[in-house]
């Protein structure tokens, strides 16, 4: 083998290691949640997750029926309070998205992939803090791609990363007046939620009235 692709290779085995040491730490950080993957051991080998064999969401936008209102504000207050959960135990997700979103045998939601997480001391001040452009605001964001993208049953993705960490503008993102959670969605894009105990106070009762009805 060159000396170049032994050197790369070297390189993605010391990144993918990095990462893994970083996902052990997000689940010993964050315990046992609803609306996160189950993590039943962590050993030095790796980490052993429940079995999801539903797949992930975005798997499962693509190939079947749009499902209903009931159904997509249960799966919206999941992913609220997973996010939630994670700011309050001082973790930014780096890559939320339907493709590391697994669903359950009981339709459920759970987040996975957290090698690229940031976790921060557990006296940090989680919508203060900033890692290389991730912070709190931009988990928002991408929280309200996810909204979108259950809503409208369609994947749809604006990753902040790519755009340097610059909020596009309005006449950018689509439309969402007349959309089911349209008014969340936009105030997560438009930065109107100042932390994500905000967005959850805000949100959890007309949800939960969906969802209850």
């Amino acid at each position: 083998m060159p000396e170049a692709d032994r050197e790369d290779e070297e390189y993605i085995n010391e990144v993918n290691c990095a990462m893994l040491e970083t996902e052990k730490a997000v689940y010993r950080r964050v315990g046992r949640c609803g609306g996160i993957a189950e993590c039943i051991n962590i050993s030095k080998e790796g980490i052993l997750l429940a079995l999801y064999e539903q797949g992930d969401l975005e798997r499962y936008v693509e190939v079947e029926a749009d499902v209903d209102r009931t159904r997509k504000a249960e799966w919206i207050l999941s992913i609220i309070k997973a996010t939630l959960h994670f700011h309050n135990a001082k973790v930014l997700v780096d890559d939320m998205a339907l493709r590391n979103i697994l669903i359950a045998d009981d339709l459920s939601l759970r987040m996975i992939d957290f090698g690229q997480c940031a976790l921060f001391p557990m006296d940090a001040d989680i919508n203060a803090v900033n890692d290389h452009g991730l912070t709190a605001q931009a988990n928002i964001f991408h929280l309200g791609c996810v909204i979108y993208s259950i809503v409208v049953w369609k994947r749809y993705e604006c990753h902040l990363f790519l755009r340097g960490w610059t909020r596009p503008l309005p006449s950018e993102l689509p439309e969402t007046d007349q959309l089911f959670c349209g008014h969340i969605v936009q105030k997560c894009w438009s930065a109107e939620y100042t932390c994500m105990e905000q967005l959850y106070r805000e949100t959890h009762e007309g949800l939960e009235r969906v969802i209850h009805a």
